[in-house]
């Protein structure tokens, strides 16, 4: 797992989600249910992401579900 995935997986658990590892994704819950975007499609974080711009697609995405990290 590379560092910058991890320390955004501590930042989502700081945050009281869970974050479970899938075949080619992370899946983030709440509650034990899947964490949903604003379009209904579940919240997913990519396994190897190769560039930075995921994770401020995700704090944007998280932030319109009233999550601040």
């Amino acid at each position: 797992m590379r560092k910058d995935v991890r320390e955004f997986i501590r930042r989502l658990e700081a945050a009281g989600l869970t974050v479970e590892p899938t075949p080619g994704h992370y899946r983030v819950l709440r509650d034990g249910k899947p964490l949903r975007k604003a379009n209904g499609m579940p919240f997913m974080l990519p396994f190897s992401p190769d560039t930075t711009r995921w994770r401020r697609s995700a704090t944007v995405e998280l932030r319109r579900l009233g999550i601040d990290l």
